[in-house]
């Protein structure tokens, strides 16, 4: 296809190492977040959790549809810690688990740390799967900026090494990892799917350093991929 002819809005940045970029474009432009706005929900929390082992109840009224396990685990009350609810909504996308965090941490107090963050663009303006609040029109945004933003923070972080072993285990590579031949790449990454949106972003280790990049797009499921496929090919020239 091209990267120039997807027939759609895209915006693709990368960086090896951190810090030196290799290709950036449209990095200011807004999309819908799908899942991507977890990723700073995931950052607070291993920033901000007193006790990460602390137990948090999660009953049958939490539950929400898409992605996740909870929906299946839970048919009746149960205690899940909060680094099991944080690994759950990296490393299967699980909805309920960022649900429970949204409401634990609650929308204000991440909206101003996404500011703090340097997230200026991105908004968490409802929980996942609210259908009410997507009538309403309220949607979650992000661009490549600010999750290059995050990014960086995260990989400054005293708990970098750990939220690394997390997402090196998310269980979706189709997108920016499938797209990468050499098979020297380790990808640690997030991704986000809607209707007519495919994003990817995370961070990978190649020679020895680590470099980190965005892929965000908006226009069709199956173009979006390949784009992001596509994407990844320009990592073999590195």
């Amino acid at each position: 296809m091209g990267i120039t002819k997807f027939p759609g809005k895209y915006s693709l940045h990368m960086e090896y190492p951190i810090g030196t970029v290799q290709y950036s474009l449209n990095i200011d432009e807004v999309f819908k977040s799908a899942s991507l706005i977890k990723l700073p929900i995931f950052l607070y929390g291993f920033h901000h959790a007193k006790d990460l082992e602390e137990l948090v109840e999660v009953s049958p009224e939490d539950i929400v549809d898409g992605a996740g396990v909870l929906q299946t685990l839970v048919t009746e009350s149960r205690m899940f810690s909060v680094r099991d609810l944080l690994v759950l909504m990296m490393v299967v996308s699980d909805n309920t688990a960022t649900n429970v965090l949204i409401g634990r941490y609650g929308l204000k107090r991440l909206n101003t740390y996404l500011q703090h963050l340097g997230m200026t663009k991105s908004k968490l303006a409802r929980e996942m799967r609210d259908q009410v609040a997507i009538l309403a029109g309220l949607e979650n945004l992000v661009c490549s900026r600010d999750m290059v933003a995050c990014l960086r923070i995260l990989a400054s972080s005293p708990a970098f090494r750990s939220m690394l072993y997390i997402l090196e285990n998310n269980q979706f590579k189709n997108k920016v990892p499938m797209g990468v031949k050499n098979e020297g790449f380790v990808f640690f990454n997030k991704t986000g799917e809607l209707d007519n949106i495919e994003h990817d972003t995370g961070f990978f280790i190649y020679k020895g350093q680590i470099g980190l990049y965005v892929g965000l797009t908006e226009g069709s499921n199956t173009l979006g991929r390949t784009l992001l496929q596509e994407f990844g090919h320009m990592f073999d020239e590195l």
